[in-house]
């Protein structure tokens, strides 16, 4: 669906977006990303994030060595980074203009700006890349993406029964948590395509959590298990009502209701039931009573047993965000070339 398409019906998906690290586990992303192409289809960009740190990376490489014009050496390193993603993007049939090397801010910030400009309908991205104070790729840098993305976000998790020879695209089942607002029904709309796509069956599930019910004095006051009876009876209707609105069309669907804490029951429920995949969108309900949606994606995004897509519920807001945080950190770029390019003086012998 992607930036242009979020009202849509069924995903639309043109160009996917994969951003590589040269990890084991970026590439694999790219499996998948040829699979997801396939289906639909679309045009592969794989993206590389160049992290440079201006006060260290920019020194001479020698003290014997006099100063030599640092933008020359910024180039090459662009280039070397660049050849090597040529190089991967030949290997799985991916044109070299669809090679992309981005710097100069954090690594979900450029990975958004990028989905933003090509523009992609799709980002996938594993869970962790490298790890180390150098490169700190994925881990909580696709918790941010799942943030701020313009477009739907495929966060790739390996499974224990995939084949050795990469991961494979197998969706039958696809959970989607909702909370009957219509940001959640957005995310059913996609779900529904996909589910379209792979023949794949839906189970919709809704957590009726109620919280921690005490009064100040900490004793409780209430009937729990009559207020979880009655919450239980009306998410029912409401569930009724929710599917009734849907268009499912051949898609086969069944609901399930939780009690639980929705981030814990959503992946216990996926791991119990075998799913092969999560679809949810990234705001629902909030208040004080429903925060379903939001913080929650991103924990599911955390600890799933299984690959997640989150699909962005107001992607002009976050458009807008990107284009302001840009701006941002264009001036501070400028700035930081400008002090890299400053002559470095050694002296022998230290």
């Amino acid at each position: 669906m992607g930036v242009h398409g979020i009202g849509m019906k069924r995903p639309s998906i043109r160009n996917i977006l994969v951003p590589i690290d040269f990890s084991k586990m970026s590439i694999g992303a790219i499996k998948t990303a040829r699979q997801l192409a396939g289906r639909f289809p679309a045009t592969i960009h794989i993206a590389h994030v160049r992290r440079v740190d201006y006060a260290t990376a920019f020194s001479a490489p020698s003290p014997t060595i006099a100063p030599f014009p640092l933008m020359t050496y910024d180039q090459d390193a662009e280039k070397r980074v660049l050849q090597e993603l040529n190089g991967l993007a030949c290997e799985h049939g991916i044109s070299s203009a669809s090679c992309h090397v981005v710097g100069g801010g954090p690594a979900f910030d450029e990975i958004c700006r990028l989905a933003q400009k090509i523009p992609a309908d799709l980002i996938v991205m594993p869970t962790h890349g490298r790890t180390g104070l150098k490169h700190v790729f994925l881990g909580s840098t696709a918790e941010r993406v799942v943030r701020h993305s313009p477009c739907p976000v495929l966060v790739v998790r390996e499974r224990r029964r995939q084949s050795k020879t990469g991961p494979r695209l197998t969706i039958k089942r696809i959970l989607v948590p909702v909370d009957f607002s219509e940001c959640s029904k957005e995310g059913l709309q996609y779900a529904i395509g996909f589910a379209n796509q792979f023949g794949a069956r839906i189970m919709l599930l809704h957590a009726t959590y109620l919280g921690y019910i005490y009064s100040s004095e900490g004793t409780a006051l209430y009937d729990v298990r009559g207020l979880q009876n009655a919450a239980r009876e009306n998410a029912e209707r409401q569930m009724q009502k929710f599917v009734r609105s849907a268009k499912f069309g051949c898609v086969k669907y069944e609901t399930a209701f939780t009690d639980g804490s929705p981030a814990l029951d959503i992946c216990a429920f996926a791991k119990q039931h075998d799913i092969d995949l999560i679809i949810s969108s990234t705001h629902g309900l909030t208040g004080f009573e429903h925060v379903l949606i939001g913080s929650i994606a991103e924990k599911v995004v955390r600890r799933a047993p299984c690959s997640v897509l989150v699909v962005p519920s107001h992607p002009q807001t976050r458009i807008a965000n990107l284009e302001e945080a840009g701006a941002h950190t264009r001036r501070t770029t400028a700035q930081k070339r400008q002090q890299g390019r400053q002559p470095i003086t050694h002296t022998a012998g230290r």
